[in-house]
């Protein structure tokens, strides 16, 4: 699976356009966006899911951007809150 960097690069590279093939490929972006997000404090995919770019995308696919951040956000203080941030020791 590609990263969601290279995936928002080869929308904007398209020609041709073909709706079903496009709404695939803006999907599978975000999809690996919001995986990657769910790693712990993985801060780097969730700074870019609350990017213009990732709001656009999701508005393409007629998605809340507001609605799936609140939701994101939620899951992501669960995620975090069962480990360690970096650095930081279990005791």
């Amino acid at each position: 699976m590609e990263s969601y960097e290279k995936g928002l690069q080869k929308i904007a590279d398209m020609e041709s356009y073909d709706a079903q093939a496009d709404r695939d490929l803006i999907a599978t972006v975000l999809l690996d966006a919001v995986e990657q997000s769910f790693k712990p404090h993985e801060y780097k995919a969730r700074r870019w899911l609350k990017t213009i770019y990732a709001e656009s995308l999701l508005i393409l696919l007629d998605i809340s951007p507001s609605s799936a951040l609140q939701h994101l956000s939620k899951k992501w203080q669960k995620i975090d809150a069962d480990y360690p941030t970096p650095g930081q020791r279990l005791h």
